[in-house]
């Protein structure tokens, strides 16, 4: 026995060495953050494919709430799509909490892979077959033919046709990203500031003209009256007593100024512009659910 071990503990050890040798080299690459329903960090659409497929993808979540989005990459590195796309959903979180209707469209040019990973929530109006379908004989011909975009746009048409199809509970409005809501999410960053320099603005002039005393109650009485008719009489009081006082804490005009496009309170200050809004998954999970194929 001592004999046998002795003769073969070389090639163990070369086994062994070459087995850490593996494990060590094994690298796994950082996962994107996610602000957006298609990131393509490979330059594959052009700005106009990429505004046109995103455009749907958002028509889909405000009618039915579920999420999908998009990803092209150049390599998912020494993972198999498989892994690294199941990686990717438990980060990202894509479709709504408790629902779990997400699915994450998944490219690997340089690889020569795509992946359809799918929600819990989904997996019966996605079951793996046509997931499988759908790579097979809608995108990857495309791809062969290097029409990464029709391939892309056309397999996210099937995909939301099989979404359609199935019954999930109606979105609610706090399914929307605040940042998206009533299309005003690329705006909130600069209606916010602008919205507390013009106030400061009439705050200064209506006591310049009416009064310290008198011009001070103006500013708040024009919040109480949008107040309470954008939301209610409470939230118009509210938010006019908490004008009356920031607007008139001492020093400065009316507890603040504006110089060099940004406002300066007596508790912060707002540059106009920027921000950076962006999109977030909703708090879905995946099992693994989908198919995988090559091109």
């Amino acid at each position: 026995m001592k004999r046998f071990l002795s003769s073969r503990l070389p090639l163990l050890a070369v086994f062994f060495c070459a087995f850490l040798s593996d494990a060590y080299s094994y690298q796994t690459i950082d996962l994107p953050e996610l602000d957006k329903r298609v990131t393509d960090l490979s330059g594959t659409l052009h700005g106009n494919e990429s505004n046109h497929i995103d455009t749907k993808l958002k028509s889909l979540e405000s009618s039915k709430g579920s999420q999908l989005v998009l990803l092209i990459l150049p390599t998912t590195g020494d993972e198999t799509i498989e892994q690294f796309g199941i990686r990717l959903a438990e980060k990202w979180k894509i479709g709504r909490q408790n629902i779990d209707d997400g699915v994450i469209l998944i490219v690997a040019k340089d690889d020569r892979k795509v992946r359809i990973e799918v929600g819990y929530g989904l997996e019966g109006a996605i079951p793996d077959a046509l997931a499988k379908r759908i790579i097979e004989e809608i995108i990857v011909p495309q791809f062969r033919s290097g029409d990464f975009y029709h391939g892309i746009d056309q397999g996210v048409d099937a995909i939301i046709s099989l979404v359609n199809g199935e019954q999930l509970p109606m979105p609610q409005e706090d399914d929307i990203h605040p940042a998206e809501s009533n299309g005003m999410g690329k705006y909130l960053t600069v209606l916010f500031p602008v919205a507390f320099i013009l106030l400061t603005v009439i705050n200064y002039f209506s006591k310049k003209k009416l009064g310290k005393l008198k011009g001070s109650f103006v500013a708040p009485i024009i919040l109480f009256i949008i107040g309470w008719w954008f939301i209610n009489i409470a939230g118009g009081l509210i938010v006019a007593v908490f004008s009356l006082i920031f607007l008139n804490i001492p020093g400065g005009r009316g507890g603040g100024g504006y110089s060099g496009g940004r406002y300066h309170g007596r508790s912060g200050s707002y540059s106009i512009g920027g921000g950076s809004g962006g999109f977030s998954g909703g708090g879905g999970s995946f099992g693994g659910g989908g198919a995988s194929g090559s091109w």
